[in-house]
């Protein structure tokens, strides 16, 4: 028999044996960890604010974290938080509002990371009527949802010596405020700065926006958040989504077009261009925020009790509450990819 014969049939009963020995009991190759299947609900129908998450899941970040997520949008005429505060869903994205009211029913819900943390509500108006002061908001009519928080608005008046008498309240359906405001029912409406108003101008609407945080509005924006019990029961699931998440947000901001690719697949209705303008206010106006200087996501005390006392003052809270109660920082300060994204935003441009 020649070398070579002899080395084929060496290589070939060693390969026999290793095949053997993976179906031999106390040989059996070491089972994949299956994944945790996890729900993400959604504040609003998909656009620009959320394409991070769907970018996130389309690069198979969450994948690789061992989370088989789904993204849901809101569920019509039920409170969100409810799903989450129950364990029937695992992780939220809302409104600081529509947060601190379901926390003060009394819903078990925690915050474990800010993703805007300035509120991104504002007065919008045509820019020919030339309001650019609050002053000129006396007697003018604005579009209003009941859900909104009226308190948050008396700092701006405040600034042009006036009161909430001042204006007249006129409350629509959400959706309708653009309509409102082009056929000139309504002379300013109550809009996001990163929203409604870049419609209108895609529309030819040119506008004036004035941000209430530009008037010393200390309120939070947006917010991701859990269930208390799953803090407790599984915090090494909620610390691997918000690693997943941060990635998400990072790699959103350096390819906002393909972000956006992915939302428009899922809302083809919306427009690429006005989506990626409006993730790209998010990450350069909110990302570089103070609050964000050593970690993304981080939050605070202050805040917290500023947003809360807006919603008392404004009787829409049902029982007290206290800031400690409302978030956590355990997850992103234990998160290496927090830290790397705030030295990135912090590299992108000043703070």
């Amino acid at each position: 028999m020649t070398c070579s014969r002899r080395s084929w049939i060496l290589g070939l009963g060693l390969a026999v044996m290793g095949a053997v020995a993976s179906i031999v009991p106390g040989h059996a190759q070491p089972a994949q960890k299956p994944l945790d299947k996890v729900i993400l609900r959604i504040n609003f129908t998909p656009w620009g604010m959320h394409a991070p998450y769907f970018y996130g899941l389309a690069k198979g970040f969450y994948r690789e974290e061992g989370i088989d997520l789904e993204i849901r949008p809101p569920s019509t005429g039920q409170q969100n938080e409810g799903f989450i505060a129950s364990g029937r869903e695992q992780f939220g994205v809302t409104n600081a509002d529509a947060f601190t009211r379901a926390k003060g029913s009394g819903l078990p819900i925690v915050a474990i990371m800010a993703e805007q943390p300035d509120t991104p509500f504002s007065v919008a108006s045509h820019k020919a009527d030339n309001i650019t002061d609050p002053s000129q908001l006396k007697g003018k009519k604005i579009s209003w949802f009941h859900q909104n928080v009226k308190s948050l608005i008396l700092p701006l008046l405040k600034s042009g010596n006036l009161t909430l008498d001042d204006i007249q309240f006129i409350t629509i359906a959400p959706g309708t405020e653009t309509q409102m405001l082009a056929a000139r029912q309504t002379d300013v409406m109550w809009a996001m700065i990163h929203g409604q108003p870049l419609t209108m101008e895609m529309r030819g609407f040119p506008m004036n926006v004035m941000a209430l945080k530009d008037y010393g509005v200390k309120f939070y924006g947006v917010l991701i958040y859990t269930n208390e019990n799953l803090i407790k029961t599984n915090p090494d699931l909620v610390q691997r989504f918000v690693k997943a998440t941060t990635r998400a947000i990072m790699a959103a901001m350096d390819a906002p077009e393909a972000a956006v690719a992915e939302v428009i697949k899922v809302s083809p209705d919306r427009n690429q261009d006005l989506e990626t303008v409006k993730l790209k206010i998010i990450q350069n106006q909110f990302y570089k925020s103070p609050d964000f200087a050593e970690r993304f996501g981080k939050m605070n005390d202050e805040k917290w009790q500023s947003t809360i006392d807006y919603l008392k003052e404004g009787g829409d809270l049902s029982q007290p509450i206290k800031p400690s109660d409302m978030y956590t920082n355990q997850f992103v300060d234990g998160a290496k990819e927090t830290a790397d994204l705030a030295k990135k935003i912090k590299a992108s441009g000043s703070q």
